[in-house]
């Protein structure tokens, strides 16, 4: 892996470096809800677990939603245009956010907020693909899995630490701000555009196979795969703060720690270990599954050991991230739909995301207990890893295209 970021030039390393820092600072505005949900549901005293999770629900079905329009707009128009809009207008959406002073507005500019956040990553994912030669990209998507921990912690910590020393409300306030860094850093320092002197394409076909060719490839059962990820890992990502409790809150920040483990995991299961992508996919969420059944033996342990617990299930989870929406997309860079794969599969991460935050608030309202949200873990997790065995076993990528 070392050997194959020292083989980036100058240009690559610049564009990566670029795109490490913009991706970084749009997890500070928009994991900021999940490290503030338990202030917010105290200022709201009406509100219930089910109800307070509808911001992560809107926010997940509009990204998902997005994800579906950007990712084919991305192979289509400047992706740089997209970035610039996408972190301008979720800087806006986060200060109004902490203007608003009724529910329901918020709910409504987190679900804006949600799409501004979906123009950001599918055009990231083009940069690289058209950037770096297909030997190089494993490093390179290994570098940017640091964002998902990166931004985790400091998404966080931010905005636990300003909701304890001023009140939840700057918690957006200051994202807002590093957002703002990070469009202008891309206006300035992203390439225009992604062939000849500015992009550098790098085998990535101009064709675009038709839908019915992706579908060929065992797609459909590795979006379902997607879908069960994005529950479990969301469900940890909005809820831990809260299952921990406020009184507790900080030591939640052993979660994104425990991510960087994860992301490390990934990368060295991708270069050791013999399985297809896919099939790692699986195997990570076998263990996940194995790990939310332990949780919910052990679900009145003490804070610590759920933290540990949750973060482990996290950290497999984040590990695999990089799998899902970097890797697998770029394996269709000669089929020409580099962008709306990576489109297609962070949409159905989010849409399960959205499943993770009215059901499992709803879940835990109705029997009284998060041991029933565990299961229910546990059942996405099995899901995922038979979708992702299937996906596995489908026509190889080279198969379909010379039909």
């Amino acid at each position: 892996m070392n050997s194959g970021i020292k083989s980036f030039d100058r240009r690559q390393t610049h564009i990566l470096l670029i795109c490490f820092i913009v991706y970084f600072c749009a997890y500070i505005g928009r994991l900021n809800m999940s490290a503030t949900l338990e202030d917010i549901m105290a200022e709201f005293t009406n509100l219930t677990k089910a109800a307070s999770g509808l911001l992560q629900t809107v926010f997940a079905v509009t990204y998902a939603a997005g994800q579906l329009v950007f990712g084919t707009l991305s192979d289509r128009i400047r992706p740089k245009r997209l970035i610039v809009t996408g972190l301008a207008g979720s800087a806006a959406c986060n200060v109004l956010f902490s203007l608003m002073k009724h529910y329901e507005l918020m709910v409504a500019m987190w679900t804006l907020n949600g799409v501004f956040q979906s123009m950001i990553w599918t055009p990231i994912v083009l940069y690289m693909a058209h950037t770096f030669r297909p030997e190089q990209r494993k490093s390179a998507s290994f570098v940017m899995s640091f964002t998902l921990a990166a931004g985790h912690f400091a998404a966080w910590g931010i905005a636990i630490k300003l909701s304890e020393l001023l009140s939840w409300r700057y918690s957006y306030r200051i994202p807002a701000l590093v957002l703002l860094f990070a469009a202008g850093l891309a206006l300035v320092r992203l390439p225009g555009g992604l062939k000849g002197k500015d992009g550098g394409s790098r085998n990535v076909s101009d064709e675009r196979a038709p839908l019915g060719k992706l579908l060929k490839t065992g797609l459909v059962f590795m979006l379902l795969c997607c879908l069960a990820n994005g529950f479990v890992r969301d469900g940890v990502i909005t809820w831990a703060p809260t299952i921990i409790g406020a009184d507790s809150r900080t030591a939640a920040l052993i979660i994104p720690c425990i991510n960087l483990l994860g992301i490390l995991l990934g990368a060295f299961l991708v270069r050791r270990v013999k399985f297809n992508i896919r099939a790692l996919v699986g195997f990570m969420m076998l263990a996940v599954g194995a790990l939310s059944l332990v949780l919910s033996v052990f679900s009145g342990a003490t804070v610590f050991l759920l933290a540990l617990l949750l973060g482990m299930i996290s950290a497999l989870l984040y590990g695999s991230n990089p799998l899902l929406t970097t890797l697998v997309p770029m394996q269709y860079d000669k089929m020409g739909r580099v962008g709306l794969v990576a489109g297609l599969i962070d949409s159905f991460i989010y849409l399960g995301s959205a499943l993770a935050g009215s059901v499992t608030g709803w879940l835990e309202q109705l029997h009284g207990t998060w041991r029933t949200v565990y299961i229910f873990w546990c059942l996405a997790a099995a899901v995922g890893f038979v979708m992702a065995m299937i996906s596995a076993k489908q026509k190889s990528l080279s198969e379909v295209k010379r039909q």
